[in-house]
C-alpha cells in the first residue's frame, strides 16, 4: 500500500463526527479500515432510527405488547401518568399523559383534527419524521388553544392544500409521528384531560375529503426490533436500519452518504455485508458506540441534541446522543430541563439529608406553560410515599404555603416535616436519589441561562442564610 494511501484511510479515520459522513470517495474495500469507518459512520448515522423501530414495533406492529396503541394513521392514548408501580420507562414525566399517531404518508398526506382547550392547559403535537428530527409543532406557543386542522404531508407529495386546513407540516420521511402531551392539572382532573384527548381525530386526507383512500402497498417483513441498552452492537443492527430506510428517501445532501454506505452492503430495504468483512463491520459499530459513550459525557442541554433537520444539519452524533440519552425529546422552544445535578455544595443527594429549595416572588420559573420538579430514585424510577407525591409544579401553587416575604420554600427530603412544612414537602428515598427540573415554553431568559434554578441547599448548609439573605 502506497504511503498516500494510507494517509487517505487515516485521514478518513481520524476525521471527527460528522465530517467524515459526507466523504463521497469511499476507501477501498479491501481495506479493514476503510470498513471499519464506514460502518461507525453508519452507525451514528442509524442509531436513532433502529432506536426508533424498537418503539414502532411495540405500539403499532405487535398488537400482543403491552405498549400497543392502534393501527398506522389511528391515535391511542395512554389514559393516565406513570406511577412507582410503572418499571419500563426510566424518568417518566408524570405531568402529561400521552397520545400516539403514527403517519403512513406513503401515499397521501394525514389530517390531524386538534381539539379547542382550556385557558390554562398545556396540550402539544409534537411530530418526528423517522430520522426523529422535530418537524414541527401545534402547541399554545405556535397556535393557541384553539384546535385546527392540520395537514401532514410526505416528501413525495405536491398537491393542493385542501379547504379549511390551517397547517401543512413536512416530513422528509414516508413515516412519521406524532406525539400528544396533554397535562394534568391535579388528581381530579383525569376526566378532562380524557375530553381532550378523545377531541383528536387522525385520518387520511381522502378519508378526511370524503373520498376513496388510494391503495397502500404491503409494508416488507419487518425485522424483530432491536433493544439497543441491552445490545448495543448486535449485528442485526444493520437488518432494522436497512428496513427503516425504506421509510427514508435520501435526502439530495445525502445521496453521497448513501453510496458510501453502500460499500458496507447497507441499502433501502436490503443488508449483505461484503464477504470476510463482518468482523471490521462490527470494530466500526463498537467505534461509533464508544463515539457516542464520549459525546454523551459532553451534552450540558437538552437543547444540543434534540430539534429539527435545520436546527442540528448533519450532526448525526447528537442526532445519535437524542436517542441514546432520551429519544424523542424536546426542542428548546417547547421544553428544557434546567437541573439537578446535585446539592448546593455540588454533592449527590442523600435521602438522609434535609434539603430546600426556596423561590421568591421574583425567581419563580419564568415559563409560558407550566415547570415541574419530579423526584426519582436512584434507579430513577418513580419513588413510591405517604403521601402519593412524586412531584411539586406550577400547578400547585395555590396550594403551596408561603413565607411572610411571599417566598415558596420546598422540603426535600426523606421524614414527614409535620405541619405547616407539610404542604410543601417533596418525599425522597432514605438514600441517593434524582431530581428532574421540567421547564415547558421556557421563556428566553431560562433558554440563554439569565434564570437559573435555585440551589437544593441541605438545612445545615451555611449557604442557606446567604440564599435566606
Amino acid at each position: 500500500m502506497t504511503l498516500l494511501r494510507r494517509f487517505a484511510i487515516l485521514a478518513a479515520l481520524l476525521a471527527g463526527l460528522p465530517g467524515g459522513l459526507g466523504a463521497s470517495q469511499a476507501p477501498a474495500l479491501e481495506d479493514a479500515a476503510a470498513l471499519r469507518a464506514i460502518a461507525r459512520d453508519a452507525y451514528v448515522w442509524g442509531y436513532p432510527m433502529v432506536d426508533l423501530q424498537a418503539i414502532l414495533a411495540a405500539q403499532v406492529i405487535d398488537p400482543a405488547s403491552p405498549e400497543y396503541k392502534g393501527p398506522l394513521n389511528a391515535i391511542g392514548h395512554v389514559r393516565n401518568v406513570a406511577t412507582p408501580a410503572d418499571r419500563a420507562v426510566i424518568a417518566p414525566n408524570v405531568d402529561t399523559p400521552y397520545s400516539y399517531a403514527w403517519l403512513d404518508l406513503r401515499r397521501e398526506p394525514v389530517v390531524i383534527e386538534v381539539p379547542a382547550f382550556d385557558d390554562g392547559r398545556y396540550v402539544a403535537v409534537q411530530l418526528f419524521d423517522a430520522y426523529t428530527w422535530i418537524v414541527g409543532y401545534i402547541s399554545p406557543r405556535t397556535n393557541g388553544r384553539k384546535g385546527g386542522r392540520f395537514l401532514v404531508a410526505g416528501p413525495d407529495w405536491a398537491g393542493a392544500t385542501p379547504a379549511g386546513v390551517d397547517g401543512v407540516f413536512r416530513s422528509s420521511t414516508t413515516l412519521a409521528l406524532a406525539m400528544v402531551r396533554t397535562q394534568l392539572l391535579g388528581p381530579g382532573d383525569l376526566p378532562n384531560v380524557h375530553a381532550v384527548q378523545d377531541g383528536f381525530r387522525v385520518q387520511g386526507l381522502s378519508a378526511a375529503l370524503g373520498r376513496t383512500p388510494p391503495a397502500v402497498p404491503a409494508w416488507l417483513p419487518p425485522p424483530a426490533p432491536l433493544d439497543l441498552r441491552a445490545s448495543p452492537t448486535d449485528p442485526r443492527f444493520f437488518d432494522v436500519l436497512a428496513w427503516m430506510m425504506t421509510f427514508a428517501p435520501a435526502l439530495p445532501e445525502e445521496q453521497a452518504l448513501r453510496e458510501r454506505f453502500a460499500h458496507i452492503g447497507l441499502r433501502d430495504g436490503h443488508y449483505a455485508p461484503p464477504a470476510g468483512g463482518e468482523a471490521a463491520i462490527a470494530e466500526g459499530m463498537a467505534e461509533g458506540l464508544a463515539a457516542m459513550r464520549a459525546g454523551a459525557g459532553q451534552i450540558r442541554s437538552s437543547a444540543e441534541i434534540f430539534g429539527s433537520c435545520e436546527q442540528l444539519g448533519t450532526d448525526y452524533l447528537k442526532r445519535g446522543l437524542g436517542a441514546m440519552l432520551g429519544i424523542l425529546g424536546n426542542s428548546a422552544e417547547e421544553y428544557l430541563g434546567v437541573g439537578y445535578q446535585g446539592d448546593a455544595s455540588g454533592q449527590p443527594f442523600d435521602g438522609s439529608k434535609r434539603y430546600t429549595i426556596r423561590f421568591t416572588p421574583e425567581t419563580l420559573p419564568p415559563v409560558g406553560a407550566f415547570w415541574s420538579i419530579t423526584v426519582y430514585g436512584a434507579d430513577r424510577l418513580l419513588y413510591a410515599n405517604a403521601i402519593d407525591r412524586q412531584v411539586i409544579n406550577s400547578p400547585m401553587l395555590p396550594s403551596l404555603r408561603r413565607e411572610a416575604d411571599g417566598s415558596i420554600v420546598l422540603h426535600v427530603q426523606h421524614d414527614d416535616p409535620g405541619e405547616p412544612r407539610r404542604a410543601n414537602w417533596l418525599p425522597v428515598p432514605k438514600g441517593p436519589f434524582v431530581l428532574t427540573f421540567r421547564t415547558y415554553q421556557p421563556s428566553d431568559a431560562i433558554r440563554d441561562g439569565r434564570w437559573r434554578a435555585p440551589p437544593v441547599v441541605p438545612e445545615d448548609c451555611p449557604l442557606i442564610e446567604l440564599i435566606k439573605g
